[in-house]
């Protein structure tokens, strides 16, 4: 027999002897002290022990306090009545903590093994950020071997190619610097899935004075001209990966772009809960299919060679850091009109 269900079991017994103590004030509620008994039986011992001490409390009360003291004869039909209730409700009592005890141990088990969950999750993202690491690191080392191998072959053995062996080579180089691109942005989308992100409020007005000096030179070179359609609030998100995503949205909207008048559009619908931030362009647009397939790792829709080349990974690791910060982000687009890609952050503004 179990602690519980004999701890379960001595209560009615308890609330006996003080029901018998205090016999004089509370006569005439025979069932005075039961219920609460009853209770705190079912609480105990769940569905056994509440059931146990509902039996025990009602054979006391029957045999000690109902009428005709220290006897099991009922006088009359009220007093069978109350046992009768006393027990269904003793029973319900029961019914319900022993329900309610189940769903805490398989909440306590789900709990548990989530626990458990989250920290392999927590090592298998440590073990895969090492593993990226040391995997960018050798596979980039005979990548730098090759370009310089190449690099030697064009400066010193120059004169003794043809033009075509020299276009081999130029074109050995560009290969291998595009490798060692798609190793560093694949490293750089591992970081951001795997590091914790730490948030502070952050104002993006200030962030986006910042990110916009940074691409100056490269916004004046592409002949960009750049609007600043509405202020953004302060909110609270990692300054570093937001920025980032500024920086990649502004950067496609700039690179993919063949009217004589490039413009760029930064604005937000500071009104709406969250902010709905918005970078929009009037460049070649996104065709309706493609949609979702631009925010694909290293999914290209042109030729490598055509609009500045790229890695393709820049909307993958936007969509990452923006869903990192419990956000979404989407395109409208028209095909030769331009595209505004929309994006929400859950930090509330500060």
């Amino acid at each position: 027999m179990s602690a519980r269900l004999v701890l379960s079991v001595l209560v009615p017994f308890v609330a006996g002897a003080v029901q018998w103590l205090l016999w004089d004030y509370v006569k005439p509620y025979v069932w005075f002290f039961f219920f609460p008994a009853a209770f705190f039986s079912a609480w105990i011992g769940g569905l056994a022990g509440g059931l146990a001490g509902t039996v025990v409390g009602a054979l006391l009360v029957w045999y000690v306090f109902i009428p005709s003291p220290f006897s099991f004869a009922l006088d009359a039909p009220a007093a069978a009545f109350s046992i009768v209730v006393f027990v269904f409700m003793g029973g319900c009592f029961a019914f319900f903590f022993d329900r309610l005890q189940r769903a805490l141990r398989r909440a306590d088990e789900a709990l548990e093994a989530l626990r458990q969950r989250s920290a392999e999750l927590e090592r298998s993202n440590r073990e895969l950020d090492d593993f990226a690491c040391i995997a960018s690191h050798d596979l980039k080392e005979p990548l730098r071997g090759l370009h310089n191998y190449a690099s030697f072959l064009q400066e010193d053995y120059a004169a003794r190619l043809d033009d075509e062996g020299r276009r081999y080579l130029d074109r050995m180089q560009r290969l291998v610097e595009r490798l060692t691109a798609l190793i560093d942005r694949l490293l750089a989308y591992s970081r951001v899935g795997s590091k914790e992100l730490p948030m502070e409020p952050v104002a993006l007005d200030t962030l986006l004075d910042d990110v916009v000096a940074d691409l100056q030179p490269f916004l004046a070179e592409q002949g960009v001209g750049l609007v600043r359609a509405t202020p953004l609030p302060t909110l609270t998100c990692n300054a570093l990966r937001v920025g980032e995503v500024f920086q990649n949205l502004i950067t496609n909207a700039a690179k993919y772009n063949d009217k004589p008048e490039k413009r760029v559009e930064i604005g937000c619908g500071a009104t709406e809960k969250p902010p709905v931030f918005y970078v929009r362009d009037n460049g070649i647009g996104i065709a309706p299919q493609h949609s979702d397939s631009v925010f694909r790792i290293f999914k290209r829709l042109h030729e490598q060679e055509k609009f500045g080349g790229g890695t393709g990974a820049g909307l993958t690791i936007a969509r990452k850091i923006v869903e990192r910060h419990g956000g979404r982000i989407w395109l409208e687009s028209t095909p030769g009109e331009g595209t505004t890609f929309f994006f929400t952050l859950s930090g509330h503004p500060s």
